[in-house]
């Protein structure tokens, strides 16, 4: 079987790592696998095995009046060529690239939604691109059951929740017996993730806590607006944003406290890591439903109301003060392992691959 993924780039980011651990796990099955980035070179952040192979268009779009014609063309040449059984998109105005350049080529299309449709994918182009997705898609594969009550009842016919794959190996777990006195939490620095609510919370604890500091793991566009956002509440000393990191399971996994403070997220891979870990999590309730999706409040979690500082301090405190009971959410958050195994998560997306080739192999083959 022969996968082809569709995306801008295999740089840090959810999709990205979920793309990766797909296209490793599919080999070890004698799946090919393709990716074909558009805004970058054929340069992954994450590790791909040797079965992965990885192209880019990004020179030919360079040199291009309409850029938006060169993918269209290199993705019909591809799959002309290559002749993959499926071909997969994890984003929006991609997927309707990629639906347009395999019109009557009997080759099925996966798109999968990973952000909360609500609140991204807006402009009216956006739009236009969306509408192509719902039609001319022969599966789409949702995180949450939130996200998919946001698509027209067609579109939930046709579609399916599947977590994220959590790649274990190697994964550390915490020790509440030599934990650091350290609140974390990862993410882009973007306005989505909120950190600024989450250094507002720390602020408002931070005399009562003298001896924890908050560490935000994670880049972005609001990296000096952050740092002068922490300067002007004279944290400096006591917040760090250290950036981009790999293998951050090894940087948090001894911290007290993970926070997630995010307004909205597709389904947060952070938090799955965190839990996973065993650390104690603290989530603000993100649209469309991922972290309710994960998480039991008060079971192996707390949920807080999006954007309300006083509950994210109040819930913060009191992970901090009952280490008795951050012991009992983390060892029970341990327990996502069962829903979120690599394995098992990639043997779902496997199967519903070879459901969608299924179709076009015989006479139900359909002309898009």
């Amino acid at each position: 079987m022969k996968c082809l993924f569709v995306a801008p780039g295999m740089l840090f980011g959810g999709a990205e790592r979920v793309m990766s651990i797909l296209a490793n796990e599919w080999g070890k099955s004698n799946v090919e696998t393709m990716i074909l980035v558009t805004e970058t070179e054929a340069i992954s952040k994450y590790n791909l095995s040797n079965k992965v192979t990885m192209i880019s268009c990004l020179e030919e779009k360079k040199r291009a009046k309409i850029p938006h014609l060169v993918i269209i063309k290199r993705i019909r040449k591809i799959c002309k060529e290559w002749q993959p059984d499926v071909v997969i998109s994890f984003y929006n105005d991609l997927c309707a690239l990629t639906a347009l350049a395999i019109i009557g080529l009997n080759i099925p299309l996966v798109y999968s939604e990973r952000n909360d449709p609500n609140r991204t994918n807006q402009r009216r182009v956006d739009r236009l691109y969306r509408k192509i997705v719902e039609h001319m898609t022969d599966k789409i594969v949702f995180q949450t059951t939130g996200a998919q009550r946001c698509y027209p009842k067609s579109v939930q016919e046709k579609s399916t929740v599947i977590l994220n794959p959590l790649n274990t190996y190697g994964f550390p777990i915490h020790d509440f017996l030599h934990e650091k006195h350290e609140i974390v939490s990862v993410g882009r620095l973007e306005p989505q993730k909120n950190q600024k609510l989450l250094i507002d919370a720390f602020a408002l604890i931070a005399k009562d806590f003298p001896e924890y500091q908050l560490t935000i793991y994670g880049e972005g566009s609001l990296r000096k607006e952050l740092e002068d956002y922490i300067k002007a509440k004279g944290l400096q000393e006591r917040v760090s944003l250290p950036g981009n990191q790999t293998n951050i399971q090894e940087h948090i996994k001894d911290a007290s406290l993970f926070v997630l403070s995010s307004d909205y997220e597709g389904i947060p891979n952070a938090l799955i890591e965190a839990m996973a870990i065993a650390l104690p999590c603290v989530s603000t309730d993100c649209s469309p439903g991922g972290a309710r999706e994960l998480i039991k409040d008060g079971v192996n979690g707390v949920i807080v109301e999006c954007g309300n500082l006083s509950s994210l301090a109040k819930a913060m405190i009191s992970i901090l003060e009952d280490r008795e009971k951050a012991k009992r959410i983390g060892t029970s958050a341990k327990k996502i392992y069962a829903r979120v195994d690599k394995n098992i998560v990639c043997d779902i997306w496997l199967n519903l691959l070879k459901d969608c080739r299924g179709k076009y192999n015989g006479v139900q083959a359909k002309k898009r």
